[in-house]
Parts: structure tokens; C-alpha cells; sequence
């Protein structure tokens, strides 16, 4: 990482499309002492590049791309057209909602249009004054938690005459998100993927519980060797996917890895739990890529943090971020995901929001993963922390491609 890039706290929020797949990432970022804008918008060409291009990589087993990266802009930055020359396609300026159309920033954004930026209005609600404003912009970004459902309603109607594509942010569950779709909107930002669609009286998939069932035999150290085989045969497919995936190069393993038994042996328990998990997660038919994307970020940044600080226990601090998201990712309330495995005290504990070792780590990074610094606890390395999550993006990145390859065999 770049010298300004540990200058600056940065996280990144995915936006979906109608079909829930990822258009864009919005940056969100300020510097260490909370002043604000700093290096990603005034450092120097090729250090924003390689940043935006750091944070809005996808990574699949086709392939890779870079997405577009919305960033918020103050007036008086934009005014002073001191944004690096950042390729258009890969940034959208976002005009931040107190920003006043004055001349001198209308004549910058128009200067920016015209040399292909797209401009998009953030936590936008409509008045005469910003007709020029709208004028200018491509994309206007609707907060459904504040306007409300009669609110976000009357803004969609002021804003029909216009060119504009809608964005709904802080969209919190599905249902909102369906109504969001119907009001015409087409762009979305918010945590409804994180939340299972609840069906009443439904059950698991008995294929489900024992995959889970799995994940916690690995993290419980009385679980003998011979167990841990046995589970895994109960799933051919699962058992052919990790002994392909732990015979490949990336790993480096010298000799092919022929049995479950010399794969536990060369490369250990904690290495073969990671896999399976991974496999796990590669093979779920329907889960929306970015949800899993997110698990292995928080499940990754956990354990990192967890070893570099040495504040918790690394293995029990991944399965924690990774069950962070499970109910989401199985579509099964958490309490019945309890109830079908035994994860432990501790990281029960840890998930259900409390104050043990595991759950403090954990909790630093969801809080940071989603942007709010603020609510950390004093005293935390803001450098460490910045770099566990960029490190963890360049993990999960690499992880995808390699999970999804084998997950997609016959």
C-alpha cells in the first residue's frame, strides 16, 4: 500500500443493480483524525488510481474488473477542480447534499461532464434551487430511511421529468427493496442482502445442517481426526472439490494430496477448515456473489486482526466473522442456526453482541467495514486496522476466483 493510502481510513459500500449484482462501490474515507477529505482526491495521479482501482476490484472465476468507484466530493474541492485525472470510467463525483449551485461549481461540473465524469447528487431532496444542479446530474441518490415511504414517493414523481437515474440508499430489507424496484428505481445501496428472507415453519435442508454441522466440528478441538473425515464423506461433491482445490499450486504443496486424511497431515487442521468453509460458501446455487464477497472480507479482516493484536484467537475469529453472515447466506433465521450447531460460548457470545475477546475484534470490524470510525473504541492503531481491511480485500479477491472455479466443476 502506498504511503497515502495509510494516511486515510477507507471502506466501501457495494451498489446494486436491479438484478442484485454489483455496479459500482461507493468510497466512503477521511483522514485519521476525522478532518475529512485527505490523499485519495488531492494526492497525486497514480497513487488515486491504484487506490480506487484496489477497491473496486471483482474477482470471479471468469475473470476480473474494476468498477465504478462514487465518491464524495466538497463544494470547495470540486470548485477548485483539484480532482486528479482518475479515468471517467472508473469514478462518479458525488456532490454532497449542502452543496450550493453556485456559478463557480456549476461551471465545474460542467466542465467534468464534458470530459466524461458522471455526476451524481447525494441524499437528494428536491427544491427549485437545485434545479441547475439536477440539470448537471446523471445519478440522484434517494435515502429511503429518512424520506419515508410517502416521502420517497413524492421525490420520484419531482424527479420523473428529469434524465436522471434513481438511487435507493439505506435500503434495510428486501421489502423495501422490491418497493424501491417498483417506484423506478434502479440503482440500490444498503444492507437488505445481509438479512435472510424469512419464510414461516421453514426448515433447513438437511444437506445445509450437516455443512454447518461441519463448520463446527472443525472449530471445536475435541473433534478426533477420524470425525472430521467422516463428515466430509457425507458430501461427495465437497470431498472432491477440496481435494482438487488442495492439490492446486497456489497452496504449495509438494506431493498430491490423495486422501482427507493426508490432507489434514500436511496441511493442518486450521488450513483444511478455511477451505471447507470457503467451499461452502462457493457452492450455495443462488447466494448473491457480493453477500459471500462480504462474508469472506469480515470473516478474513477478523482473523487478521485478531493475530496482529493478539487480542483473540485467530481460527475462532474467522469462523465468527463467517457465521456473521451465515444466516443471510443459508436464508435460515440465526436462531435456528443455534439451534442445528454447537459454534461455543465464546463466539456465541461474540455474535450476539457480546464483550469477550472474539467479539470485540469482530465488532471493530463490522464497525469498520461499514464505515463508521467514529463509534471505535479509542486508542485502536487506525493503521492497522486499514491495513487488515485492504489486506483482506486482496485475500477475498484471490479467494473467489479459486472458490468459485472449483465449486463450479461437475
Amino acid at each position: 500500500m502506498t504511503e497515502t493510502a495509510t494516511q486515510v481510513l477507507m471502506a466501501r459500500q457495494p451498489i446494486f443493480d436491479t438484478g442484485v449484482n454489483v455496479v459500482a462501490y461507493e468510497l466512503l474515507y477521511r483522514s485519521p483524525d476525522g478532518r475529512g477529505p485527505c490523499g485519495l482526491v488531492d494526492g497525486d495521479r497514480a497513487t488515486s488510481e491504484v487506490l480506487i482501482s484496489r477497491y473496486t476490484s471483482l474477482h470471479w472465476s471468469g475473470g476480473s474488473s474494476v468498477v465504478p468507484a462514487f465518491v464524495n466530493l466538497p463544494q470547495d474541492m470540486l470548485e477548485a477542480e483539484s480532482l486528479p485525472a482518475v479515468p471517467p470510467a472508473e469514478l462518479v463525483i458525488e456532490v454532497l447534499e449542502d452543496a450550493s449551485p453556485t456559478p463557480a461549481l456549476i461551471t465545474a461540473l460542467k466542465r467534468y461532464r464534458e470530459t466524461g465524469y458522471r455526476i451524481a447528487l447525494d441524499d437528494f431532496a428536491h427544491a427549485g434551487h437545485l434545479e441547475p444542479l439536477i440539470a448537471l446530474a446523471d445519478v440522484v441518490k434517494l435515502d429511503v430511511q429518512a424520506l419515508g415511504e410517502r416521502g420517497l414517493a413524492e421525490q420520484v414523481r419531482l424527479l420523473a421529468p428529469h434524465n436522471v437515474t434513481l438511487l435507493a440508499e439505506k435500503v434495510e430489507t428486501r421489502e423495501e427493496f422490491e418497493h424501491c424496484r417498483t417506484l423506478g428505481c434502479t440503482l440500490f445501496q444498503g444492507y437488505f442482502l445481509r438479512r435472510p428472507e424469512l419464510l414461516t415453519g421453514r426448515v433447513p435442508e438437511s444437506n445445509r445442517i450437516v455443512l454447518l454441522q461441519l463448520l463446527a466440528a472443525f472449530a471445536d478441538p475435541d473433534v478426533s481426526t477420524r470425525q472430521l473425515i467422516e463428515l466430509i464423506e457425507r458430501d461427495p461433491p465437497l470431498t472432491y472439490r477440496l481435494l482438487r482445490v488442495l492439490n492446486s499450486c497456489a497452496l504449495g504443496v509438494r506431493h498430491p494430496v490423495s486422501s482427507l486424511k493426508d490432507a489434514l497431515v500436511l496441511l493442518g487442521r486450521r488450513e483444511v477448515h478455511k477451505w471447507v468453509a470457503l467451499l461452502v460458501l462457493g457452492a450455495r446455487d443462488g447466494t448473491p456473489t457480493e453477500l459471500v464477497r462480504q462474508a469472506l472480507t469480515v470473516s478474513r479482516m477478523s482473523e487478521l486482526l485478531a493475530g496482529r493484536s493478539g487480542r483473540a484467537d485467530p481460527d475462532q475469529a474467522f469462523f465468527a466473522g463467517l457465521l456473521r453472515h451465515m444466516d443471510a447466506l443459508l436464508d435460515i433465521p440465526r436462531e435456528t442456526l443455534f439451534a442445528e450447531i454447537d459454534i461455543g460460548t465464546e463466539i456465541r457470545e461474540a455474535l450476539e453482541g457480546g464483550h469477550n475477546d472474539v467479539g470485540d475484534v469482530l465488532g471493530k470490524v463490522c464497525l469498520f467495514v461499514d464505515g463508521r470510525w467514529t463509534e471505535l473504541p479509542r486508542g485502536d492503531d487506525p493503521a492497522m486496522l486499514q491495513g487488515c481491511y485492504a489486506d483482506s480485500l486482496d485475500w477475498t479477491n484471490e479467494t473467489m476466483q479459486s472458490m468459485f472455479s472449483v465449486a463450479s466443476d461437475p
